[in-house]
């Protein structure tokens, strides 16, 4: 199994709490930085590493917390900007700075300077350094516990319990929608705007009792399908950003825009991303008539969304193939919210599974509706200014469609019927799960899947989404004994 390994922060730490580094030394921005006390590691308590530190930035000497990572991008990727535990952090500090930005931001949106300590450590420790990056990143080749063993069970036993898997993971995300639905229902009853919810909401959701009536409301099943689907665009760097973005740029509100097109949406979606460039930053002519465009569009419709601004720091560009860059992902969510709001999607959607019976039919109906095509200035472009060096065919093409569909689509319409008593209509739902197709794979499927000794059934979707459970709640958590084909192979052949 392969799957990349971490650089042991262990080692980071040593270096600080020993200041094991050349001084002077400086923020990402160029303020000296005086180290008083590192501070006490926090070796049992969730959140930053090190506690009660003292350290003096430029002419102000700070009290508070440190975390340290392995590189910039980690503060988002391990969440830390959305954690309210990491609010008292008053130095983050990195072996490596893969950002352009020399701060990060803390969930109560303060900045928070960066110390990259790779430029003051002495020649000999980057030399160890090095070392054991390489030794790491060619150590990338781990197998599932199993993988020696599995091949005594039957490939259909192994199947099966797959396949059981996969339902799992699909009943899971239908109960995951349903909790939302409650959410999206009281946030309108009570007229709260995300993120701004007070501490005892998620206790109310729980406690309250919702009746079928508030269920049958087109509102929230669209809403859901919308946050889901730009959560989706975002993959793994931006999904959080992406879902932000839905949230803040709230579908009711972009009902209100008369004569909508996709462009009136990119507008509205770029101003609230914060990615929107300075007037002043625009060289190129063809960029220049778009930004135009966009800012008289902003003018006339930014009284209709008050949810706030995101900060342009929240989006991650970082190693990402250009045909993924937020603003690609954000032109492909712009033309999806234009099908809910001008096409109907939500409805449409709907009627291909009251409509049709073939299986195969559905599938290709389906797939088909969430495959966009480019279009205009994005067509073109990677980001504002920097032209593409051929014009991009699809927005959302057939692999993330197909994503789309099988997390997305099928869990949600599943609950749709249910909800509305067309019991018979959601068993179609689910059989279409379970006979779904996809026309692509990814890495850690295309692992599990070699490990399990397994051929082209990393395609059907009830085993793709099986493998993917069994890999993350079972096999990197050590939970072997608990996984029925680890029960059968380390019970039966650990001899």
């Amino acid at each position: 199994m392969k799957t990349k390994s971490k650089f042991p922060e262990d080692i980071i730490y040593k270096i600080w709490e020993d200041k094991r580094f050349n001084l002077p030394l400086s923020t990402a921005e160029g303020l000296p930085i005086d180290i008083l006390d590192s501070g006490v590691r926090n070796n049992e308590a969730a959140g930053p590493d090190y506690q009660h530190a003292r350290i003096k930035i430029g002419n102000i000497t700070f009290t508070g917390d440190v975390e340290i990572d392995t590189a910039h991008s980690d503060w988002k990727s391990h969440g830390h900007n959305i954690n309210e535990r990491y609010n008292k952090v008053i130095l983050h500090v990195v072996l490596s700075d893969d950002s352009s930005y020399p701060f990060v931001i803390t969930q109560n949106g303060r900045k928070v300077p960066t110390l990259s300590i790779e430029k003051h450590l002495s020649s000999s420790i980057k030399k160890n350094i090095s070392k054991d990056l390489v030794e790491i990143n060619q150590s990338s080749q781990i197998k599932m516990p199993c993988s020696e063993l599995n091949d005594k069970l039957p490939r259909k036993d192994k199947l099966q319990l797959v396949k059981n898997l996969g339902l799992v993971r699909f009943k899971n995300k239908c109960e995951n929608d349903i909790e939302r639905l409650k959410e999206i229902i009281l946030l309108k009853q009570l007229k709260i705007k995300e993120p701004k919810v007070y501490h005892d909401f998620h206790k109310e959701v729980t406690s309250r009792a919702f009746s079928q009536s508030e269920f049958e409301q087109k509102q929230i099943w669209e809403k859901l399908l919308y946050e889901q689907i730009f959560e989706a665009l975002g993959y793994s760097k931006n999904k959080d950003s992406m879902l932000k973005l839905s949230r803040y740029a709230e579908i009711e509100n972009i009902y209100k825009i008369e004569n909508l097109n996709s462009e009136k949406i990119e507008s509205i979606l770029f101003h609230i991303s914060g990615l929107f460039p300075e007037v002043t930053e625009i060289a190129d002519e063809r960029t220049s008539e778009y930004v135009r465009s966009c800012i008289d569009i902003w003018n006339n419709a930014k009284m209709n969304f008050d949810s706030g601004i995101m900060n342009k720091n929240e989006w991650n560009f970082f190693k990402l193939r250009p045909q993924n860059f937020p603003t690609l992902r954000i032109a492909a969510g712009a033309r999806i919210l234009k099908k809910l709001v001008t096409a109907d999607l939500f409805n449409n959607l709907t009627t291909v599974f009251e409509q049709f019976s073939d299986t195969n039919k559905i599938i290709n109906k389906l797939r088909n509706t969430i495959i966009i095509k480019s279009d205009g200035y994005w067509a073109n472009y990677y980001t504002f200014n920097k032209p593409s060096k051929s014009k991009l065919n699809y927005f959302i093409g057939v692999g993330r469609a197909d994503e789309i569909v099988v997390n997305i689509v099928l869990p949600l319409f599943s609950v749709y019927f249910e909800m509305m008593n067309q019991a018979e209509i959601s068993k179609k739902v689910l059989n279409v799960f379970l006979n779904y197709y996809q026309k692509e794979s990814n890495h850690l499927v295309d692992q599990v899947n070699e490990n399990l000794g397994f051929k082209n059934e990393k395609f059907r979707s009830v085993y793709y989404q099986g493998m993917i459970e069994l890999f993350r709640n079972y096999c990197i958590k050590d939970r072997c004994l608990q996984c029925e084909i680890g029960k059968k192979v380390f019970t039966n052949y650990s001899e």
